[in-house]
């Protein structure tokens, strides 16, 4: 598992602020169950921005916005 050091230079990145802009949006948006992260943690969504923000980190070469895009329609209320 890597360690937070190795985890810095993609947080530094734009496509990081990019996908944690978007993850934000997703945690205000009723349409997206981020629910579940939030009751394990806060109210404020860090626990769901900060998993998957920690996911892409390690997983550098998957497509962020095809990630983004899965995550909302996984997590997308009917």
């Amino acid at each position: 598992m890597p360690n937070i050091r190795s985890n810095q230079p993609f947080l530094r990145t734009e496509k990081a602020t990019e996908l944690r802009t978007e993850l934000e949006s997703m945690v205000k948006n009723p349409l997206y169950n981020t629910r579940l992260y939030t009751m394990l943690t806060d109210a404020s969504g860090d626990r769901f921005i900060e998993k998957h923000m920690h996911y892409m980190s390690t997983h550098p070469t998957i497509d962020h916005w095809q990630y983004i895009s899965n995550i909302k329609l996984m997590t997308k209320l009917r």
